[in-house]
């Protein structure tokens, strides 16, 4: 029955030396008068375990530099992290102080002429505001429409468009003027000639277009309004031209006051700022919620590895115990298959056949395998 291979070496070794060992005892190798280190397999396998020794030390060496890239990354990390930090507080701190300018402007004195402050109150909000212009929108395209139907003829397709595009001049207008008028009344900006004389021109050309259109829905619709009996017919277009033009001015009308009564820009100063510092506060709790989550930082990595670094040479120490002994073992197996084969008699202690030292500290560290064996 073939005895059981209780050897710690790699098996590979393990037939390899034995191998050899056959192959050079039938040659003779080594002779009697060899010296020492003059078995060339008994310099390979020196060179072999010498060389599983750096292996050992480069990984410990490699285990040391992936700590020091941690800290060195951490710390990158780290600074970026607080500029970003740094800015973002930075933007924070100068919104609040926005938005504690715009509510104190806002507010106002306690002596301010009430005049003043009418000006800068909003009276109408956006969910009242934005429907009311729809369904200005709306009435006005309903009106116009047909006079440029009238003008345009089948033109359809070129009719609507220009009605859409009047539609929305008159409810823009409206709304500017609006605004317009709301800023007459903010006297820390007085507004020059020329300011004003801009929006007087479009005021007028809107009347203008205003009163043209008009006269053209009152004609249309004249040839069509039998039913007014009341009124004689000779003045039914003068009649319907200025209800034409009184009801689209009311439109115009309302439309500005909706709008005066709407704008405020302190207040549109005041809501943008809130949602600046909502926006930042929320952004700077994410992050640092984020940051508080994963924990690394420079400190996380201050961690005394002196500890660590003990139990790896302590490992590192006993796994070089066992490469020597490993070592001792595939030579002895060498030397033995070699004395066997041989047809004279070696003594096995010959000088020859002797097995090197394994010396790590060609490697880096001051550690040599003979110092090892006291501490079995």
């Amino acid at each position: 029955m073939k005895a059981k291979n209780t050897s710690s070496a790699p098996k590979v070794l393990v037939r390899e030396a034995r191998k050899q060992g056959r192959r050079d005892g039938k040659n003779q190798v080594p002779r009697q008068d060899w010296g020492v280190n003059s078995v060339p397999y008994l310099g390979q396998l020196h060179k072999k375990f010498a060389s599983f020794g750096r292996e050992l030390d480069l990984k410990v060496e490699e285990s040391k530099l992936e700590r020091e890239a941690a800290k060195v990354n951490a710390l990158r990390i780290e600074i970026q992290q607080k500029g970003i930090s740094d800015a973002l507080s930075r933007n924070l701190a100068q919104a609040e102080v926005d938005l504690a300018k715009a509510q104190a402007h806002l507010d106002g004195g306690i002596e301010e002429v009430p005049m003043a402050k009418f000006a800068r109150m909003r009276m109408i909000s956006n969910t009242v505001y934005i429907p009311f212009l729809i369904l200005l929108f709306a009435g006005e395209f309903t009106i116009t429409a047909p006079a440029f139907r009238v003008l345009l003829g089948e033109k359809r397709g070129a009719s609507l468009l220009v009605t859409l595009a009047v539609s929305g001049l008159s409810v823009g207008a409206a709304h500017i003027l609006g605004i317009y008028l709301k800023s007459l009344f903010d006297r820390s900006r007085p507004k020059s000639g020329v300011f004003n004389a801009i929006f007087m021109t479009v005021a007028a050309f809107l009347t203008v277009t205003i009163v043209y259109l008009s006269y053209i829905r009152a004609s249309n619709s004249s040839l069509y309004a039998g039913m007014i009996t009341e009124i004689p017919e000779k003045w039914r277009l003068e009649f319907l031209w200025g209800f034409y033009t009184s009801l689209q001015l009311t439109f115009i009308v309302v439309g500005t006051a909706i709008s005066f009564m709407h704008y405020s820009e302190i207040e549109s100063t005041l809501r943008r700022a809130k949602i600046k510092v909502w926006f930042l506060r929320r952004l700077k709790n994410n992050r640092d919620k984020k940051k508080a989550k994963s924990g690394s930082s420079v400190e996380g990595t201050q961690v005394d590895t002196s500890k660590m670094l003990d139990q790896e040479f302590e490992v590192l120490e006993s796994k070089k115990i066992l490469l020597r002994a490993q070592y001792e073992e595939v030579c002895a197996i060498y030397r033995e298959a070699n004395i066997h084969s041989r047809r004279d008699e070696m003594d096995g202690a010959h000088v020859s056949l002797r097995p090197l030292e394994l010396d790590f500290r060609s490697s880096g560290l001051d550690f040599h395998t003979s110092e090892l064996v006291g501490l079995k």
